[in-house]
């Protein structure tokens, strides 16, 4: 362990912890929500809709815990943050099985269970992952993106299979037990906080030739800039990509409750339209592994803007309603820039904002970006029963796309950012 450790370098270690830890909290949270909703309600009596309510109040909570955490992540240890989101993750868990009572339900995940998805999240696993790499920090960022897709694999087939042979109280408690345990040793083993600069590789990592990032446009002037609240909601910039990344996941969240239906409401059987998700969700992985690369090589506006136009054109693939088979077929080819959207925001705002107070700026970014995405989900519930299809929804999200392709048109490097102010 010792000799494979000095040749590979240390980065790659810290990747590893966080990897495991946003895989068990992701994967137990947003994959396996909807596996509780038929014993939960059948339990306790309650409605679909009321249950519901639980993945809102996650949301919220998410939304509006996000700059608190991103600024404990900036001056605090990253490694104790991350620490306590599992702790306060895994008792939010264990005390959602102790209760019955509705409200309390949902405030535990509002909390405790919110507070821990930020902390263990991609908030957290972002802010540290920029503070390790740069030369490859679009592979890393999009290797770690698969993180959520690898829990939600592994999690939610192992939750249903505990919920049948125990029941969802249980299961609840193994899985807490599964993150606790797990997230203590990858914080103690593997999680750091940032380099010294003396780890094997790093010279490497952090070229200090402008001539190594030319390619890419990631000019890293600002990389050690201290932003304040102040100046982020006064700079440019952080509007632009907020809204730009605030309007695909408008989309992306909205689509995630409508597709099933949509598919459904066209004629399609629920096995088969199964299969087209499940291959856009692998398609997904694939468009985070391809993002991460093309970040590191190319100008990071236009992939972003790629991404968006893809998301176009599954909107309108959508629209056409064309045979099963073509359906799937591109639905699987569109499905890479679903998977894309984190990697290239990820990478995109430690470009033009740097690692110094990235947490920061993330967590400030996400209360909006958040905010706008249960826009997206509500508003295509309240499209559908007004309309009774889902086609003048596909055509807003259109629209968001291409206002997002414009949004990202305008985004300067730091240096140009500074001479136009």
């Amino acid at each position: 362990m010792t000799d494979l450790a000095q040749k590979v370098y240390r980065g790659w270690w810290v990747h590893a912890g966080l990897f495991i830890c946003a895989a068990l909290v992701v994967g137990s949270s947003s994959y396996t929500f909807g596996l509780f909703v038929v014993p939960v309600t059948d339990e306790l009596g309650m409605s679909r809709a009321t249950i519901s309510n639980g993945y809102i109040a996650l949301l919220l909570g998410v939304a509006l815990m996000s700059p608190m955490v991103g600024r404990l992540l900036d001056k605090v240890s990253a490694r104790l943050v991350i620490f306590s989101g599992g702790v306060t993750y895994s008792a939010g868990l264990l005390a959602l099985t102790l209760t019955e009572s509705n409200w309390l339900l949902l405030l535990i995940i509002f909390i405790p269970v919110a507070y821990g998805y930020t902390a263990c999240g991609t908030l957290a696993i972002n802010t540290v992952i920029v503070r390790w790499f740069r030369r490859r920090r679009g592979t890393a960022l999009g290797v770690m993106a698969v993180s959520t897709s690898t829990g939600g694999f592994l999690m939610a087939p192992f939750t249903a299979t505990m919920i049948e042979n125990f029941d969802w109280r249980n299961a609840l408690m193994i899985n807490s037990t599964i993150v606790i345990v797990a997230i203590t040793l990858m914080t103690l083993l593997l999680v750091r906080n940032r380099p010294l600069g003396s780890e094997a590789g790093y010279d490497k990592e952090f070229p200090t030739s402008p001539e190594d990032s030319s390619s890419t446009g990631q000019v890293t002037t600002n990389e050690e800039k201290k932003w304040t609240y102040g100046e982020l909601v006064s700079n440019r910039n952080f509007w632009l990509l907020t809204l730009a990344i605030g309007l695909m996941l408008f989309c992306d969240q909205a689509m995630v409750t409508a597709q099933v239906p949509y598919f459904q409401d066209i004629g399609i059987e629920l096995s088969a339209a199964a299969l087209i998700i499940s291959c856009m969700t692998a398609s997904a992985i694939c468009g985070k592994l391809l993002v991460g690369y093309l970040a590191d090589r190319v100008d990071l506006r236009f992939v972003f803007i790629a991404i968006a136009l893809v998301h176009i054109a599954l909107q309108v693939l959508y629209i056409l309603q064309p045979s099963y088979w073509v359906l799937l077929f591109f639905a699987t080819l569109f499905g890479v820039a679903i998977g894309g959207v984190f990697p290239a925001w990820s990478t995109l705002l430690a470009w033009l904002f740097g690692t110094e107070n990235y947490g920061t700026v993330l967590g400030l970014m996400t209360i909006i970006t958040k905010g706008m995405a249960i826009v997206g989900v509500r508003m295509v519930g309240e499209i559908y029963d007004a309309t009774g299809s889902y086609i003048p929804a596909f055509y807003v999200f259109i629209g968001a796309a291409a206002l997002s392709v414009l949004l990202a048109l305008f985004l300067k490097p730091p240096a140009d950012e500074k001479a136009l102010r």
